[in-house]
């Protein structure tokens, strides 16, 4: 049996001036046809688990397109009809199939279409027609709408957040497809939706309240009648009216479906009051980071968190920790303009450069820094590690200054600190460091929670702000929970 495999995942931050282009796709990862287990078999990724599913279950995989994007603005109408059209182009040209398996995120969102997610797997049913099974997986973090629900077969979510189980959802959606070819699965998907945006620090599935409620939802899944069960926090950095938590079930049978879907929303929505958290100021955070006696410290940039699509050029604590005089301390700024002048310099030099504050104001001014260019790299390494283990990543030309008692690492392009492979390769051990700030929530905990001594969230501004109520929405459905009181 020939079973297409590929995706377009893109999480869009609405607020974020920066719009996604084809050009910033290429950047990140933009891959056809057989290009695609090239780059992909061997990493934590869905792609991998399509693979491997592929192997366990005798399929033909039938690679077509795989388009991932690092976080940003909403796409450009042009970068969605190139990628729709060629994804839905080559579905056509290897037609027939017996079956297709997709790579969405849930909270892609073009110009246009405030349901990007929805309108691919339109476009998708619409090309393939109602007999082709389609399976997709989606991000932890999709606005799951009536629309996604509406074309493909089934869908399968992620279940941790630190994202480290992409595979087992791979996996997971072969072998439905698998059940669906073989054994005449029928199934039927029912979503539940809540008016609630959680808190970004209460949605780790390490921890209560998700913990507890994960496990509910793993006990459920084991119910007769149920398939599959993902629990979907939405994106609320996407200014859209589907954003917010939903529950969905799959099932053979539509009643247990349904029955599971709401019982699960309805727990969630009793402990909304759990999805709350209060957050130190930056001068309280730095302040207890330098008192810490011993150990790494990390300092996390919730307003700044490059995950969510922000610029990765926020200042505040960097000036925070050069003004209470840090030592051993370490920022990660997106400044390509400061990374040419280091380039120009040469290693060893003296610079006065202003880093950061380039993209906009929301994350604090540039910040003078006098120092030495340390070294210079071409900014590419290979995850190692439970989070995204084995893909190759490209930073673009990176620069690292020394202030004296705060590192400064420049890259041309945004990139999250989701692995400890990304200073390895400057030469740089977070093992030795005292403080490192990471522009982040929680996906950086599967690389640097095992080597903190402590770690301290912090309330910065920015378009990825932890308390939402601070962001200025136009399009999203109200009344809506911890904005309006519910």
């Amino acid at each position: 049996m020939r079973v297409a495999i590929g995706g377009i995942y893109h999480e869009s931050n609405t607020f974020f001036s920066q719009p996604m282009t084809m050009e910033r796709f290429a950047e990140s990862h933009l891959h056809y046809g057989e290009e695609i287990p090239r780059n992909w078999r061997g990493t934590c990724s869905e792609i991998e688990g399509f693979l491997e599913g592929a192997d366990r279950f005798g399929f033909e995989a039938v690679p077509i397109l795989m388009a991932w994007g690092m976080p940003s603005g909403a796409l450009t109408d042009e970068t969605f009809e190139t990628l729709s059209n060629d994804l839905i182009g080559r579905l056509q040209t290897e037609a027939p199939l017996d079956g297709i398996l997709l790579s969405l995120h849930g909270a892609m969102v073009s110009d246009q279409y405030p349901d990007a997610d929805g309108e691919i797997l339109r476009r998708v049913r619409a090309a393939v027609g109602p007999l082709v099974p389609v399976v997709v997986t989606l991000d932890f973090h999709a606005n799951l709408t009536a629309e996604m629900v509406r074309w493909p077969d089934a869908i399968v979510g992620y279940k941790t957040y630190p994202h480290i189980d992409q595979v087992e959802r791979g996996v997971e959606a072969a072998n439905i497809l698998r059940r669906i070819l073989r054994e005449g699965l029928r199934p039927h998907m029912a979503l539940a939706r809540r008016p609630l945006l959680p808190h970004i620090l209460c949605q780790t599935t390490e921890r209560p309240p998700m913990a507890e409620i994960m496990a509910t939802a793993q006990e459920w899944e084991g119910l007769p009648g149920l398939v599959s069960v993902t629990l979907a926090v939405g994106f609320p950095y996407a200014d859209v009216p589907q954003s917010g938590f939903a529950a969905l079930a799959v099932g053979d049978s539509r009643e247990a479906a349904c029955v599971v879907a709401e019982r699960l929303a309805n727990l969630v929505w009793q402990r909304r009051a759990e999805f709350t958290r209060e957050l130190p100021s930056p001068a309280a955070a730095v302040r207890e980071a330098i008192a810490t006696p011993q150990g790494l410290t990390v300092l996390v940039d919730i307003g700044d968190n490059l995950g969510a699509g922000t610029p990765g050029d926020g200042t505040v604590l960097l000036a925070e920790l050069l003004r209470q005089g840090a030592r051993d301390a370490l920022v990660l700024l997106c400044d390509a303009e400061a990374v040419a002048i280091c380039v120009a310099a040469g290693v060893r030099k003296q610079v006065i450069l202003k880093v950061g504050g380039k993209c906009d104001r929301h994350h604090g001014e540039p910040v003078e820094i006098t120092g030495m260019v340390r070294l210079l790299s071409d900014g590419m390494f290979r995850n190692s590690g439970a989070m995204r283990d084995g893909v190759q990543e490209d930073q673009g030309r990176t620069a690292v200054v020394n202030t004296g008692g705060v590192s400064v690492v420049l890259t041309e392009r945004r990139m999250p600190m989701w692995n400890l492979q990304q200073l390895r390769e400057l030469g740089i051990e977070p093992t030795k460091l005292r403080i490192v700030v990471v522009k982040a929530a929680i996906a950086y905990r599967a690389a640097y929670a095992p080597i903190a001594s402590k770690i301290i969230e912090v309330d910065t501004p920015g378009l990825s702000a932890a308390d939402v109520r601070s962001l200025s929405y136009t399009r999203l459905e109200r009344p809506m929970y911890p904005i309006d009181s519910l």
